[in-house]
């Protein structure tokens, strides 16, 4: 199904309307309806919550932590709002967004609050919903929901077969989560060639990207895109060459090595648990089909493949070690630890460079790499 978010939907009003309208990729379509709640137009419960544009200052935490605690310091009118992702947000006026960030750490670092990776987004749309009377927010939500749901069966398959452990009852309520965390930012003054942006044809747009963005949160960042820039080396080579892409291409693709590559899928396979995995070496999930990969001959495969079994496992242990099931926070992984291994180990970072990538003191770096080597030493690889 083809979505246009800017200037309406094909196919999903009834034909029989005179508000046809002609998308931006110049096919016809009808517009998306305004949402009417307890008899109150979609535009008269926004105006509550006028848009705005500002600074957003975003960041996480290693524990739990409310950003209103810190909202009355920081010295400027501040707004600041909870996303399902579990990150802290402030929006402050424009302009102030690097000069908040500097409160910010200089607030955390007075009161034991142990911030990582704040950074700043500038001149970006937002409303304070906080602002709209009663139940008129998550009514109007839940609103859009209702009617957004039944049109837009393809995205909610993809999300299902993307997201190990995501069935067909969870979608809803996670849609529902999807368009509050992003009702904040719709702007209804902008203008596309068939009038002004509506609610509903704005979260359409937002959630064409829902299924990628939901798959680089839950697996990494890194993860997903190495799968889409070997997948697309793979259809220019087959398509350019007539014959499957070799290892060395495919690393090429990535800028690395053979050897590296061969981590890289091992690492997907173990650590993201996707439902629809397949092999981005060998392109196939079949063992009969693993010939299509075509081996130089100066390529010690035996090698290779007991290094690449050891990495496998010291990947495992290592994410158990960063593992806390018992943990009451918003998560069981450490992301500190997490975040400081990987630098370490993969980045080939010093420990005071960790500790800057990370914004932490440098003994608080050192500290989370020791749990985790000591956890995994304990284990018996070396």
């Amino acid at each position: 199904m083809q979505l246009d978010p800017d200037e309406g939907v094909d196919g999903l009003l009834d034909p029989s309307g005179d508000d046809t309208i002609v998308t931006a990729t110049n096919r016809v379509g009808r517009r998306v309806p305004n949402l009417v709640v307890a008899g109150i137009d979609e535009s008269e419960i926004l105006a509550y919550a006028p848009a705005m544009v500002c600074d957003r200052v975003h960041w996480d935490t290693v524990d739990d932590f409310d950003a209103r605690a810190l909202i009355p310091d920081l010295g400027m009118p501040a707004y600041t709002r909870q996303w399902s992702d579990g990150q802290h947000r402030v929006w402050v006026p424009e302009g102030s967004g690097y000069d908040a960030r500097e409160v910010i750490r200089e607030w955390c670092l007075a009161h034991d609050v142990e911030a990582v990776n704040i950074r700043v987004e500038a001149k970006v749309p937002f409303r304070d919903l906080d602002a709209i009377p009663g139940t008129l927010l998550p009514d109007l939500i839940a609103a859009a929901v209702d009617w957004l749901y039944p049109r837009l069966y393809a995205i909610r398959r993809k999300i299902v077969a993307d997201l190990d452990l995501i069935d067909d009852q969870d979608v809803r309520s996670m849609m529902y989560l999807f368009v509050s965390d992003h009702a904040d930012r719709y702007d209804a003054g902008r203008e596309g060639r068939n009038g002004t942006l509506n609610f509903l044809a704005f979260m359409i747009g937002k959630l064409r990207t829902w299924p990628q963005d939901a798959a680089r949160n839950a697996y990494g960042r890194g993860v997903v895109s190495d799968r889409q820039t070997l997948s697309r080396a793979a259809d220019v080579i087959a398509a350019t060459e007539q014959r499957p892409a070799t290892e060395e291409e495919l690393a090429g693709a990535l800028r690395t090595s053979v050897t590296d590559l061969r981590k890289r899928e091992q690492a997907i396979s173990t650590l993201s648990g996707m439902r629809n995995y397949q092999s981005l070496v060998s392109g196939s999930s079949d063992g009969d089909q693993l010939d299509l990969v075509q081996v130089a001959s100066d390529v010690d495969v035996e090698f290779d493949a007991t290094t690449h079994d050891r990495n496998a496992q010291l990947t495992r242990s290592i994410m158990a070690a960063v593992n806390n099931p018992e943990s009451g926070g918003r998560r069981a992984q450490d992301p500190l630890a997490l975040a400081a291994v990987y630098l370490s180990f993969w980045e080939d970072l010093s420990r005071p460079e960790v500790a800057r990538e990370l914004d932490v003191l440098p003994k608080t770096a050192a500290a989370a790499v020791t749990r985790v080597l000591d956890s995994v030493a304990a284990t018996g690889l070396q």
